[in-house]
Order: C-alpha cells, then structure tokens, then sequence
C-alpha cells in the first residue's frame, strides 16, 4: 500500500534557500524536519523521539475528505471554499525585488510606510533593506547582517530589524543634498533569538520563539514588558515564527503549531490572557491586518484566510495556479495588501500588491448587517 506525507515543511531548514517537506517530527522539539535535518539533529542535541509524518494510503472514504495540494479547480475546494476569492482578481501590479547585479533575492520580512505610500523589503539573501515607493521604484537599500529576520515600520521617520539576539532601530532623515540615508540610532540586546519583530506605532514587539516569550518596548516610557507564553494556556504551546500586535487593543496575535491538534492562531491580550483562538491549516509565515480584518498565511498552502479580530474566519483568498505566499503586510492607506512568495521557485524575488477595498467593503457589509439583527 503507497504512502503520502502530511504537507508540512521542514522548519529545521528555515535559514536555507529552499526548504524540504517534513517527514518526521521532533517529538522533543516539536518541529517537523525533512530527513537531512533530522540526522543532523540528533547528532547535535541527541534527540532520539522521532515520530513519522508518513501515513498510509487513506481509503476511499478518508481520500474524499483530504486534500492533497491546493488547487484552483473549484471542484477541489472543500465546502467553506466555494467561495474563495482568486487573488488574480485582486491584483494590482507585481514587483521583482531581484536587482541585475544581484543573486536571488531571498525576502525575510515585508513592512509599509503610510504618508509616502513605500514598502519596506527585508533581504536576508542579499544583507540589505530596500524601500520601493508607491511606482515600484527602488529608493534606497541599506545593509543588514545575515541574521535579519524581520523589518518593521515603527513611524513615518523609523522602523526597526531584529537580528540574532539583538533589536535594531532606525531612523529615516534626508540629508542635506536631499537623499534619505537610513541611520541606526539604537540597538537592544534581547534574551534569547528573536524570530519576529512587529510594532503598531506604539509599542514594538519581539518574539522569540525558542524561549516562549514575548517581549513589548512601551515606546512611550521606554519600559519593557515579557510574556511568558508557557503560562498563557492550560496546555503547552509551541509558538510560531510571526506575530503581529494589534493596531488598536493592547493585544498580540502568534499561532501555536500544535501537530497533534491543529495548528490555531491565538489572540493574546498584554496581561497573557488568550483572548480567542482559530483553527489554520499549518504553521502560520505571516500575519497582516486592515479595517478589522486580519489576513493569515499558511506556509505551504497557496491560500490566505480572513479572520475577523474577534476570531471569526469568514472567508479564503486562493492565489492562482498554485502560488505559495508567505511574508505579508497591509498599506492602510491605499487598503492594499503586499505579499511575498518564499521558496517557490521563480516566484522568489516577486513582491505582489493586491487591492482589498471591495474585500474590506463587504466586511463593513456583513457587520452592518450583523448588528440589525433583531432578537426576539
């Protein structure tokens, strides 16, 4: 009887230029790996609780139910996707974030300014930011270490990186012949690696994800808050590689890869409290928010779902002929939603824009409505 593995990716080949699908998981860890990487891991922290994420044929029945890849084909979206929106539809314009004298561009994090209408591209292949302003023109770059993995607007003059163990904050002044020339006025040594880096304008957040914290600078009085996230649940959590700190509330948004139950995105209020919980398809890349929306992408799925902020998924966009998305943000400004595709081939060094007024329209729509209801 033939075999098919569980569509995870290797997460152990994360810093590597194209991951593997995983076919074990650390039961230690709690990370899918591919079979170099678990050979390698068990060399290194000597970690013997492997399990399989190879299954056997499913039957007829079971086969009906499960969906091997994403697909296009209406006939093969599961029933809450009949009425998933093609991003086709939405598209705007695309981006090559590649340069000719480049190598592969390789994006580890995506951020938007407002008043100048400018995007924010972390490349951790080539060690630089780039800014492309509003007509996809190149701007600026400015060189980052290798270990950059995530950029993040912070005002309209700064924005700041995480690398390694460190937080770096950068301001953005013109000089005197008129061109902008990123300076790094701060850099904070954090606890432990941070793997995400967010802030809403009023605090910056880190998450790291190896030692189950979150930390919050309060940029108002330069204080420092951790949450522990080994207490925010009755269960042990395994948190992801993105957050997201929510424009309006005193709350985050991290997902819990939990193998055995579901992957789910939490909502985590300032004081540790888990506010909702959604169930997603798989280890969460990226995580944006517009008008009351948030957008959720799943790695290895070509698929963004759309969550209310109060944990209600009400619908799917598909990204045509199977494209796999992975970093995301919003320009509220112009309601836009800008998306990169890690690890698929050519569709690496390409940034997307997509235009999300008619999405946030039928959002305000179904809320509307929602609220006339009249109860007996």
């Amino acid at each position: 009887m033939s075999s098919y593995i569980i569509t995870h990716n290797c997460e152990s080949c994360w810093t590597r230029r194209v991951r593997q699908t995983a076919s074990l998981m650390c039961n230690d860890c709690r990370i899918p790996m591919c079979d170099a990487c678990s050979e390698n891991h068990k060399k290194q922290f000597n970690h013997r609780n492997f399990s399989s994420l190879v299954k056997k044929e499913p039957t007829k029945e079971e086969d009906n139910d499960y969906q091997y890849e994403d697909s296009d084909d209406e006939e093969s979206f599961p029933k809450g996707d009949k009425d998933a929106i093609k991003m086709s539809t939405l598209l705007l314009k695309e981006i090559s974030v590649k340069l000719p004298e480049e190598k592969d561009c390789k994006v580890s994090g995506l951020s938007a300014f407002t008043s100048d209408v400018s995007t924010l591209i972390a490349d951790v292949e080539n060690r630089v930011l780039k800014l492309f302003d509003n007509n996809l023109e190149l701007k600026w770059t400015v060189p980052v270490t290798r270990d950059c993995v995530g950029v993040t607007v912070v005002s309209e003059k700064s924005f700041a990186t995480i690398a390694g163990k460190k937080l770096q904050y950068w301001d953005v002044e013109p000089s005197e012949d008129g061109t902008v020339v990123p300076k790094k006025e701060e850099e904070v040594e954090i606890n432990h690696t941070g793997f995400a880096v967010h802030s809403n304008g009023k605090y910056i957040g880190v998450l790291m994800s190896s030692d189950y914290q979150v930390q919050i600078f309060h940029l108002s009085c330069d204080e420092m808050q951790a949450i522990d996230l080994k207490t925010i649940t009755d269960r042990p959590i395994t948190p992801g590689f993105t957050l997201l700190l929510d424009s309006d509330l005193d709350r985050f948004y991290i997902s819990d890869r939990d193998y055995v139950n579901g992957t789910k995105l939490l909502s985590v209020s300032f004081t540790g409290e888990v506010m909702w919980e959604c169930p997603v398809p798989a280890s969460v890349g990226g995580i944006a928010e517009c008008d009351n929306l948030l957008f959720v992408v799943s790695i290895g799925y070509a698929k963004i779902h759309m969550i209310t902020k109060d944990g209600m998924d009400v619908g799917t966009l598909v990204s045509d002929e199977g494209k796999l998305p992975f970093h995301i943000c919003t320009q509220p400004l112009e309601k836009t939603l800008i998306v990169s595709h890690n690890f698929t081939g050519s569709d690496r060094n390409i940034i997307r824009v997509y235009n999300l007024e008619e999405i946030l329209y039928d959002q305000e729509k179904f809320e509307k409505d929602d609220d006339e209801i009249e109860l007996p």
